[in-house]
């Protein structure tokens, strides 16, 4: 049996997406939520309020509840929570073949049907994904932008390496953990997947129109928590619609059309997924939203001044 499993925090558009575009290729879904988030606030079940949104797929769903993650940093309650994804493999056998990601990292399942053609259940699979931001169309294309695990040497267009792919039997002779296929030095016995599909990143809610609020919530709620400030949250969009990266990172981002490289499943339900598609900017429009950013910054700095002087005169008092 094929097993695909994630962390699933909000996204439950995204959610329906990658149920519809793994179905052909899997078995079970282990779907996997937490009572609270990597920064440690208590967060709802959004998959179990709305899990009549995904009825069609109930008999492969494996529903996983974490409500036991510790205190401590972010990065290691991450950690906690994406091992945990194992708990729903308690009934795998060594034949059994586990996907493993994050939510919003699709692997591409023609990829997933080639390897298991030929599968090498010694090997870890690494797909090799486009990575887009906010929107399904906004595609980050300097390959500045690397995931934990890294990119394979000698790979001279770099993409982010996000779903992992390999067999149960592996994970159990090795003692691995499923947070633990994403660490860099899993690519010594790993196979690289080129064309190996979509990180659709900052996309969560459902229907959430407005892009700073998909992504000040999955900050506020994520490991990266030096992005959860004011002043960078406050222009994100306008970073993006400008090619920029949302948090001020070297990267590149470009506006491109939905065409025959996105997943058939997406191509043929547009609409449904409208909100998440960038639409052209004219002139007129980018001018006005230059403005208003302008504005908008330079009030801000100017707050922060008016702070400073007040904390120094209440100081003096």
């Amino acid at each position: 049996m094929v097993y695909d499993c994630f962390q699933f925090f909000n996204e439950l558009d995204i959610l329906k997406l990658r149920l519809h575009i793994m179905d052909p290729v899997v078995d079970r879904f282990v779907i996997s939520e937490a009572t609270e988030t990597f920064s440690g606030n208590p967060k709802p079940l959004y998959y179990e309020e709305n899990k009549e949104m995904f009825a069609e797929f109930a008999h492969k769903i494996i529903h996983v509840v974490v409500e036991d993650t510790p205190p401590g940093y972010t990065h290691d309650r991450d950690t906690f929570q994406k091992n945990a994804v194992g708990r729903g493999l308690k009934d795998c056998t060594d034949e059994d073949v586990i996907i493993f990601s994050d939510l919003d990292e699709i692997p591409n399942p023609e990829k997933v049907k080639e390897i298991l053609q030929s599968f090498d259940p010694t090997k870890i699979y690494h797909f090799a994904q486009r990575m887009f931001y906010c929107y399904l169309n906004m595609e980050e294309v300097s390959g500045s932008l690397l995931s934990y695990a890294g990119e394979f040497p000698g790979v001279e267009k770099k993409q982010w390496i996000g779903s992992k792919l390999c067999s149960f039997r592996l994970l159990r002779e090795q003692g691995l953990k499923l947070g633990e296929l994403r660490f860099p030095e899993r690519k010594e016995i790993g196979v690289r997947v080129a064309d190996g599909g979509w990180h659709f990143g900052y996309m969560g809610g459902h229907g959430e129109k407005n892009a700073k609020k998909r992504v000040a919530e999955k900050v506020r709620s994520a490991a990266h928590q030096e992005f959860n400030k004011a002043e960078i949250l406050s222009g994100v969009e306008d970073n993006l619609r400008d090619g920029k990266d949302m948090f001020g990172r070297k990267a590149v981002f470009r506006r491109v059309e939905i065409d025959d490289t996105y997943p058939e499943y997406l191509r043929n339900h547009l609409p449904e997924y409208d909100f998440l598609i960038l639409k052209k900017e004219n002139g007129a429009h980018k001018a006005f939203r230059h403005g208003r950013s302008w504005l908008r910054k330079n009030v801000y700095r100017a707050g922060r001044g008016v702070k400073r002087v007040l904390r120094k005169i209440s100081g003096k008092g």
